[in-house]
């Protein structure tokens, strides 16, 4: 009979990691496989969850001309790139949203941190009266001719020039110490 119980239990325990694991696939499944800038098409190179305090905050990927796996050949590109966010809960604030992307920014910038402080003091202002809800969508495209174009469902939050600012950017999540290393490895497409 305990035995019997044990197998049960075993069974229900399988089950609820499976339904979860099936559950995580489905949410990671919501990005476009393709999304065009102007007249170039990138390609999603790989897609994965931000999680955070035991939550999924949001499903992040990563769009290439061309696919690869190597971060630091992404990383330095002068090319057209993109990352586009996607809010998967409810529980993500603007202030909560904010403080992610400074710690994100700090950790990829290091020291040169203090270089990039103004913009996203400046960020910060701009999106005070924010209320991001689950489904928005963020993208960072990145094009040589501009800059960094920061956008939220479609609208343009600001935008920064130059190279060096799209590789901290970058960096966030595919640098050598990224905001979550298995959300490097997904984006990478491993």
């Amino acid at each position: 009979m305990h035995r019997a119980f044990s197998q049960i239990i075993g069974l229900q325990i399988v089950g609820l990691i499976a339904l979860l694991l099936a559950g995580g696939q489905a949410t990671a499944a919501n990005l476009p496989e393709k999304m065009t800038v102007d007249d170039v098409t990138l390609t999603l190179n790989g897609e994965g969850e931000r999680n955070k305090y035991f939550m999924n905050v949001y499903v992040a990927g990563l769009y290439l001309p061309s696919r690869t796996d190597d971060p630091e050949e992404i990383i330095g590109r002068d090319e057209v790139q993109a990352v586009q966010l996607t809010i998967t809960s409810s529980r993500v604030t603007q202030e909560r949203f904010m403080d992610s992307i400074e710690e994100g920014f700090r950790k990829s910038a290091g020291e040169d941190y203090p270089d990039y402080a103004e913009f996203l003091d400046k960020l910060r202002e701009e999106m005070a009266d924010t209320e991001i809800r689950k489904g928005d969508v963020f993208r960072f495209i990145y094009r040589p001719d501009e800059g960094t174009r920061f956008l939220r469902n479609d609208d343009t939050l600001r935008v920064i020039e130059g190279l060096d600012f799209k590789r901290v950017l970058f960096g966030i999540y595919l640098g050598e110490d990224p905001i979550q290393d298995s959300l490097k490895r997904d984006m990478l497409g491993r």
